[in-house]
């Protein structure tokens, strides 16, 4: 698995409108093409401080932006759907092998957005259709996933995704095997991976206990 950045230059970019304009934060947590050249992203925004109302209405008036529907989970962030059109590089993403995890301004009209990959062609391929559909594209970081010792590298980056995306919510957000079809794995060798990361969490969780009560 693999984790990367990308900077990219775009015309429509309601992240930097927020981020910049208004001082929030946005984390990408799912996307999805809605067909007729829509593509809807359901997002977190740390309002950081700012009126969400006046957040909502700042992304209303963006041309790009088709519709926004949002709740406030808790105490300075808001939850939303926004649909986007005519985003040449929201459609580039949604057709890739990578996963968006986190999209950040950078000065501009750039973006920096924060991926999770299969592996680095996947990156590649993303980087060469994005320039190819005219976009000004920087690959910034590519590196392997790490770990720190407990879990093996495979299952750190699925747990790290699972619980990116409200796998472990309740609801959950993600089913099994939409979740499976994000990795490209079979849905048995997921919840395999899955159930291998959690023995291993649990039982150093319950040692912790152990010996904290000793």
């Amino acid at each position: 698995m693999i984790e990367a950045s990308l900077r990219v230059r775009l015309p429509c970019s309601w992240v930097t409108l927020l981020t910049v304009e208004h001082g929030a934060s946005v984390s990408v947590v799912e996307q999805k093409s809605l067909g007729g050249g829509l593509l809807q992203s359901l997002v977190e925004i740390e309002t950081k401080g700012a009126d969400p109302e006046v957040l909502l209405q700042a992304l209303r008036r963006n041309p790009y932006v088709a519709d926004v529907r949002a709740i406030v989970p808790s105490k300075g962030k808001l939850l939303a759907t926004v649909q986007v059109r005519e985003c040449r590089a929201c459609d580039a993403i949604a057709e890739s092998e990578c996963f968006l995890t986190e999209a950040t301004a950078a000065g501009g009209e750039g973006v920096e957005w924060h991926l999770l990959a299969p592996d680095r062609g996947a990156v590649q391929r993303l980087a060469e259709t994005l320039t190819g559909r005219g976009l000004d594209v920087q690959v910034t970081a590519i590196h392997s996933l790490k770990t720190a010792g407990l879990l093996t590298d495979r299952q750190d980056a699925v747990v790290r995704l699972a619980y990116r995306v409200g796998f472990f919510e309740f609801p959950k957000k993600v089913s099994l095997t939409e979740l499976a079809g994000k990795l490209g794995i079979a849905k048995s060798t997921l919840s395999e991976t899955l159930r291998a990361a959690e023995a291993k969490i649990l039982h150093t969780y319950f040692q912790g206990l152990v010996k904290t009560r000793r």
